[in-house]
């Protein structure tokens, strides 16, 4: 069993939300309309947050930790759950905006709990502060779409 101390927690957990995030923008996208314009601005932010799990990945290399993967069967459920919210929605496009702003927001939270480890490095500090940065402005984007 390895054991990982809060900083190393922290890290791993806002690394794997970006993922699911990311991976949840991109099945977001694809239950919209091809002519609506929330699709690319999806997939457009899908691939920011994948490459912040990267370089977080690298942050936590660098912590002496291997970065993990999100939970296959809990993406799928997720994925299904959305597509049914936003198959019964009358408005689709704001169905999805609304929960994938929600899944900014928990990328906010669990950055300002990363950054509130007095361990952080300055680089790390520095790229957590972008995440949260990003991830409130495209809350707020995607809550006004």
């Amino acid at each position: 069993m390895l054991l990982r101390n809060e900083l190393q927690t922290a890290l791993q957990d806002l690394e794997v939300a970006c993922l699911e995030v990311a991976d949840g923008h991109d099945g977001a996208a694809g239950i919209l309309a091809d002519d609506d314009p929330l699709a690319p601005a999806l997939r457009e932010l899908a691939g920011a947050r994948r490459a912040a799990a990267e370089r977080l990945g690298d942050c936590i290399r660098q912590l002496d930790d291997l970065p993990a993967e999100p939970d296959a069967d809990l993406e799928t459920a997720r994925d299904l759950a959305a597509r049914v919210m936003a198959a019964l929605s009358p408005d689709q496009h704001r169905t999805v905006a609304a929960e994938r702003a929600a899944a900014e927001g928990h990328l906010v939270t669990l950055a300002e709990a990363a950054l509130g480890q007095h361990e952080l490095a300055d680089d790390a500090r520095r790229l957590v502060e972008k995440i949260r940065t990003d991830a409130a402005t495209a809350q707020q984007r995607l809550a006004d779409a």
